[in-house]
């Protein structure tokens, strides 16, 4: 069995997506021997005769897959928690992101886990402490093929409930994590020109202007704002440059980096996939790419099963395959950026109800661009944060690096308006290529690529239904 050579966590990770894709019409019973049904026909899909002990390893993975299951189907079966009254809990804003009409402040409490507060302002910046009295209300939740579901969105963030605060008090404040990304926003507003520490915001701290993100979702390459292995990847290089290549130097740098982003899916996937490929250089083992991603996307579900119906972990878990995959399989890097504009057209279109065909074009080029923006960006930002003379005119000349992109991404957003919508047919396409790409990895014969694409295909299709 070539997958379970290989990558045996990519038919996990297939096994698990297709029953969540599903979930809702089977009981417990059935989404376990389902899940493990699915397991079993991806890895007999690429069966050898000549591979010694793969019906023990079969057996073993097999269990993982059950147990695996359980975890998931428990978790998400949970009914929410009963509205409660509180009284004096004290807990500290950890997110303050704008929802709608108001702005919705995420508080981590002592005793009571996360919490979300919808306010009309701002009223409280991160790393904010307070002391409230409130009562909690349970999440909205629909059955509407395509409707926004509250208790999903929120639980894949690790908020459990919603509360009106009452009887607010500000305490003084701590250090914490919340606390440095609230100052070091601030001081890249004030000494920062606006388009810079906009980006910068972006890439240090996962915050995104809303005019910047606009800009970027007409020309396709919003995915550059959201940090992910992209942004990981710069971190761990310009540390190995500065700290050599340490590995535990190095996963203190990446792990305070998830944390100072806010510890979103898509860098905590890169993160893990990193960690993965430190801890085989530390055993002298090399890593697997495709594997790592599968091993993180498993590890992201069962910590959170809530993080299947989030975007952003779909779109990171679906790019990042496609980059192993075809650079594992020897394809050229011109041609992985339109790839991933092919692979996750369907389910941005889904959410946002088209993509820019200008963003297969851009992204050719775009990466790069950025890496090297990114870095001298944050090297200038440092050297302004710490006072060096004349380094504001360095920022000035880095301002227009970023207005030079906007220009030139204007320029073919005029020449190419066109959008495209989804359907079943493009995310069929999007499914069989990068089905394609992972059977490319395998080294699959073409009849096993047939029936390897027939069965992961239908899987990932399923996704969309």
């Amino acid at each position: 069995m070539e997958i379970l050579r290989r990558s045996p966590m990519l038919a996990v990770l297939a096994a698990l997506v297709t029953g969540l894709a599903l979930y809702g019409r089977a009981g417990v019973l059935a989404f376990i021997l389902g899940v493990l049904a699915l397991f079993l026909a991806v890895m007999l899909s690429s069966y050898e005769w000549e591979l010694p002990e793969q019906w023990q390893m079969l057996a073993f993975m097999a269990v993982f897959v059950m147990l695996c299951s359980w975890r998931v189907y428990s978790v998400v079966s949970e009914p929410q928690p009963q509205p409660l009254t509180l009284h004096n809990e004290t807990g500290t804003i950890t997110e303050l992101r704008q929802w709608g009409r108001t702005y919705a402040h995420v508080i981590d409490t002592e005793h009571n886990g996360r919490l979300v507060a919808f306010l009309p302002f701002a009223e409280y910046m991160t790393g904010t402490r307070i002391q409230f009295s409130g009562t909690t209300r349970q999440f909205k939740q629909t059955s509407r093929q395509g409707g926004f579901d509250e208790f999903r969105f929120w639980n894949g963030r690790g908020v459990t409930a919603c509360v009106s605060l009452l009887e607010v008090t500000e305490l003084p404040r701590k250090w914490s994590i919340s606390l440095l990304r609230h100052e070091l926003s601030r001081k890249l507003t004030i000494y920062m020109p606006n388009l810079t520490a906009s980006y910068l915001k972006a890439a240090w701290l996962g915050e995104r202007d809303k005019s910047l993100n606009d800009h970027h979702r007409r020309c396709g390459t919003s995915h550059l704002l959201v940090v992910s292995g992209f942004h990981a990847g710069i971190v761990i290089m310009c540390a190995s440059f500065f700290f050599g290549v340490s590995p535990v130097i190095l996963s203190l740098i990446l792990w305070f980096y998830v944390l100072l982003t806010g510890a979103v899916p898509s860098t905590i996937r890169a993160a893990l996939m990193v960690q993965v490929w430190l801890l085989a250089k530390v055993i002298g083992r090399r890593a697997n790419a495709v594997n790592s991603v599968c091993t993180a996307g498993v590890l992201l579900l069962l910590w959170r099963p809530f993080l299947f119906w989030d975007i952003g972990w779909r779109l990171s878990v679906l790019s990042a395959l496609t980059i192993s995959a075809m650079s594992q399989a020897g394809f050229r890097w011109f041609t992985i950026s339109p790839a991933i504009w092919l692979v996750t057209f369907p389910q941005v279109s889904y959410t946002f109800g088209s993509v820019p065909v200008v963003g297969a074009i851009l992204n050719l080029f775009a990466p790069m661009f950025f890496a090297v923006a990114f870095t001298v960006s944050s090297f200038g930002a440092f050297l302004r944060l710490i006072g060096l003379p004349l380094s504001r005119y360095f920022m000035l000349a880095v301002e227009g690096i970023f207005v030079l992109w906007e220009k030139v991404a204007d320029v073919f957003l005029e020449v190419i308006p066109q959008v495209i919508g989804w359907n079943y047919l493009t995310a069929w396409l999007s499914c069989g290529v990068i089905t394609f790409f992972v059977c490319r990895y395998l080294e699959l014969a073409p009849l096993r690529t047939a029936a390897v694409m027939g069965v992961i295909g239908f899987m990932a299709f399923m996704v969309f239904l």
